[in-house]
């Protein structure tokens, strides 16, 4: 997540993102209750936010096959019923 304050990520190209191992920066927009239970979840694990975030990404990442809940995001926050 380096770059995530006016660093590299903000307006830049892919390109310019890519770090020396091709690695891209990301900001992230969250509510309070979302960035505090992030906070509390890496207090409890002794991990920085960084690696909180970059483990969870790589964890949602290996299990997109599998069917489970975590592959059907809602594209609302509201959606609709049923």
């Amino acid at each position: 997540m380096s770059g995530a304050r006016g660093g590299r990520g903000q307006g830049a190209s892919a390109e310019q993102q890519r770090g020396p191992h091709g690695e891209r920066s990301l900001s992230l927009r969250m509510d309070g209750f979302a960035w505090q239970a992030i906070e509390e979840q890496c207090e409890r694990l002794g991990v920085s936010v960084e690696e909180f975030v970059t483990f969870s990404t790589l964890y949602y990442l290996a299990d997109l096959d599998s069917g489970r809940v975590s592959r059907q995001i809602a594209r609302s926050p509201y959606p609709e019923s049923s």
